[in-house]
């Protein structure tokens, strides 16, 4: 059976919390996701009675863990970053799937039957933050998939959305320079696999985001032609919205509760989404992505990015111990903390440095720690940069980088279609001296409180902690 959503939602049903009393998609969905510590389904919300919906599907790295089928948390990064090197799916057409089974079409669309909720105070409106956008190269063929922001308008058969530069951007602007509408799909409710997959920025010119996302699931992925538009969608989401977007319709759009955590940072008029079709399976699962610190939202843009970076800095001298890397979700995808082991001086501030210029807009903070630092742990990591790390020498800033158009402490740049930034860049070396240098290094070494390696201690610590 194909990877799907379902097969996901089966797998964590031991750590599912099913919530059966009314629940307001449109007003209260937001606050429960934000607060919860787990996955989460919603099967009663009035107005939306054939809808259930879930989301907090892999906040965590448990979560994150289940979706790539591991049993540590640690082993995370490591094995996407090995998989990311080294699998590659492809789509298989198919002719019929179960996003057919129900379908909208013409007078009877209407995306405000959708349970799509507001996600924070001051949004502009309802957003869609779970679709992974599809759109296709005319030149090359080749398709890219990122999951966007949408928000629902007046009318239920248009929408807005939001989109940063990069491939789909690049594939409408060679739209709008033929003066041709767009198609575009937004598919919800897949594996989560290829959720995270679908965020992956990296260079891809013969494959695309959900091939990648096959063939780390070891398999390929099942396509099916949309009803209204020349465009693939994937046969088994759980819902697929399809239309055309205009080379020069603008509407507006925001404001946004980002991943920021604000409510600014990109909005105004905005590409519109004129909708041609809704397709859905039977009893439908929406999937929901709520849009602040601490939810699914971080993890789907983060972990692409820790792999990706894992395999890079590797590269760094033409090899680099690097044990672990960490984007953060208390920093909002801005900072990434590098744990590794460097052997000659210089070593550090080369690392810091490739980090800062990756494929990636969203870094401006780097910092390096040695691998007696839990890089999960904000304490430890301050802890390292308060005690290891001289200001004076061990610290490097970049001027004049090119950084998130939704970091919005940052200066914009602006265009008719999108928003750039250019601001600075922090590197901090919060490690010990290099391994060549001995007795320097072992000064830098933590001590052990007596006691720590004690087994029976260990245990006996175990126990309390999960009483508390």
């Amino acid at each position: 059976m194909p990877h799907s959503l379902r097969t996901f939602l089966e797998s964590v049903d031991n750590r599912m919390l099913h919530i059966h009393d009314p629940v307001d998609p449109l007003t209260q969905v937001g606050y429960l996701c934000s607060e919860s510590q787990g996955p989460l389904m919603f099967h009663n919300m009035p107005g939306f009675d054939e809808w259930r919906l879930t989301d907090i599907l892999i906040k965590d790295r448990a979560g994150q863990a289940a979706a790539f089928g591991l049993d540590k948390a640690n082993e995370v990064c490591p094995y996407l970053a090995q998989q990311m090197a080294t699998k590659r799916g492809k789509s298989v057409m198919v002719t019929d799937g179960p996003v057919k089974e129900v379908k909208m079409l013409g007078d009877d669309i209407d995306l405000h039957a959708l349970p799509i909720p507001q996600h924070s105070h001051g949004d502009g409106g309802r957003y869609l933050g779970s679709g992974i956008t599809i759109t296709r190269d005319p030149e090359t063929g080749i398709r890219n998939e990122a999951i966007i922001r949408m928000m629902l308008t007046d009318d239920p058969q248009k929408a807005t959305f939001w989109m940063a530069a990069r491939h789909n951007y690049a594939h409408y602007m060679k739209y709008v320079a033929n003066n041709e509408p767009m198609p575009m799909a937004f598919a919800i409710g897949l594996h989560p696999v290829y959720e995270i997959m679908s965020n992956w920025s990296g260079k891809h010119e013969d494959f695309d985001e959900l091939e990648y996302g096959a063939g780390i699931l070891g398999e390929d992925i099942e396509m099916i032609m949309a009803d209204t538009i020349d465009l693939e969608v994937p046969a088994h989401a759980e819902v697929v919205i399809e239309g055309l977007v205009h080379p020069h319709d603008r509407a507006p759009e925001g404001p946004f509760g980002e991943f920021t955590t604000f409510g600014a940072g990109a909005e105004g008029p905005a590409p519109v989404f004129e909708i041609t079709g809704i397709t859905h399976r039977k009893d439908p699962i929406f999937r929901h992505m709520q849009a602040t610190w601490f939810t699914d939202h971080q993890p789907l843009i983060t972990l692409p990015m820790e792999a990706t970076y894992y395999n890079r800095l590797k590269e760094t001298h033409g090899s680099t111990n690097i044990l672990d890397v960490f984007v953060p979700p208390w920093a909002s995808q801005f900072m990434m903390i590098i744990q590794m082991e460097a052997k000659w001086d210089g070593q550090v501030r080369d690392t810091l440095l490739s980090a800062l210029t990756g494929p990636n807009l969203h870094v401006k903070i780097a910092i390096a720690v040695d691998e007696d630092v839990d890089i999960y742990n904000a304490e430890e990591v301050l802890w390292a940069i308060a005690c290891r790390c001289d200001p004076a020498t061990m610290t490097h800033m970049f001027p004049g980088s090119r950084l998130h158009p939704l970091d919005i402490s940052i200066p914009e740049v602006k265009d008719d279609y999108t928003v750039m930034r250019i601001g600075g860049k922090l590197a901090i070396d919060a490690t010990k001296p290099a391994t060549w240098r001995g007795k320097e290094r072992d000064k830098f070494s933590r001590v052990k409180p007596m006691g720590r390696d004690d087994d029976t201690l260990n245990e006996l610590l175990s126990q309390v902690r999960q009483k508390r």
